[in-house]
């Protein structure tokens, strides 16, 4: 290496040797980039807890302009004279009058007050409105109620239907003789026995299932059975463990003296599984003291309640406690769906 290109290489490093030409001239250009041993005039970034105060009530207000604003459009498109009715297979009847087409005009309207039958070889399709449709089976007799903007509801005197919702919750109403199925953004079959019995099947979202003082919330994936005079009895998985329907039929509409509630309770408590707390959530409401005692022993073991939730609240049926314990769950909250209902029907 020559003395000059050492020079060169000094000159790099330290600037103590002979500069070269060309690395002058870019030099000169690049200065107006030179670092100038001054930070960066960098605003600092506000706390971000800050703005998370300040997101999350506009997010809430959002949310619930959003609701309101669903609850009126459903509201304002809801048609008040009635439902199509299309046919699927057969001849079904609405009110005395069968329906031979498919669409349009070959359809037929079912209004309020009016009956769609089916019979053994017959299939419909009801569009509720502008909120849902729901799928009638063969040997079916049902109802249009009501058709309002905030009120749509048939009643199921016997057969199947499969519903279909996409409205907000509590828009949309099935009575049985035992009881009434309330969605809550759902699809769900229910099924209504000549004796008035019935069954719900949820396969999306969320069922209600009220009578009186009492009801249920059925989640995705689990069923319920109801009956005359009972009104609905224990929601379960469909794959609860071995034995558990039957169970359940016993501690639900058996008198309080039948002798096989204690080995009923004892296959429900001894076979559940921490998925299970469900079934167990809804028999803390209900049966005797015992009973319950039972029910609140195996539950804290599979699924122990929050803090602040006592066992002394819970037997005795207070319903702050029992909520509390069923959002501890992980499941959905009720309490949600109580205010939806109390705000909306005032």
């Amino acid at each position: 290496m020559s003395e000059g290109q050492m020079d060169d290489e000094r000159y790099l490093w330290d600037r103590s040797g002979e500069p070269d030409a060309e690395i002058v001239r870019l030099e000169a250009l690049l200065s107006p980039l030179r670092h100038r041993g001054q930070p960066l005039g960098v605003r600092p970034r506000p706390p971000v807890r800050r703005w998370v105060r300040m997101l999350v009530p506009a997010l809430a207000v959002a949310a619930m302009m959003f609701l309101v604003a669903s609850a009126a459009w459903f509201s304002w498109t809801a048609r008040r004279d009635g439902w199509d009715v299309q046919r699927v297979g057969g001849a079904p009847v609405v009110s005395g009058v069968r329906v031979a087409g498919n669409r349009g005009r070959d359809g037929a309207r079912l209004a309020v007050g009016g009956w769609l039958v089916t019979d053994g070889a017959s299939r419909a399709r009801i569009e509720v409105g502008e909120i849902g449709e729901v799928e009638v089976d063969p040997n079916t007799r049902l109802q249009l109620v009501t058709s309002s903007g905030r009120e749509h509801r048939m009643a199921l005197a016997r057969g199947t239907i499969h519903a279909t919702i996409w409205a907000p919750p509590k828009f949309f109403f099935v009575d049985t003789p035992s009881a009434v199925a309330v969605d809550l953004g759902c699809a769900y079959t229910l099924q209504v026995a000549d004796d008035g019995s019935g069954m719900v099947r949820v396969t999306h979202g969320w069922v209600g299932f009220q009578s009186g003082a009492r009801e249920v919330f059925i989640p995705e994936g689990a069923v319920c059975s109801t009956r005359r005079g009972n009104g609905p009895g224990t929601p379960r998985y469909e794959d609860a463990p071995a034995g558990y329907a039957g169970a359940l039929a016993v501690l639900d509409f058996s008198d309080a003296g039948d002798a096989r509630r204690a080995s009923a309770l004892d296959v429900v408590l001894s076979r559940a599984r921490p998925r299970d707390a469900l079934t167990l959530w809804h028999l803390l409401r209900r049966g005797s003291l015992d009973e319950r005692r039972l029910v609140y022993e195996r539950m804290a073991v599979l699924a122990p309640p929050p803090d602040g939730v006592t066992r002394e609240a819970v037997l005795a049926g207070d319903r702050a406690a029992l909520d509390r314990w069923w959002d501890a769950l992980g499941l959905e909250s009720t309490t949600w769906w109580r205010l939806w209902k109390r705000d909306w029907e005032k």
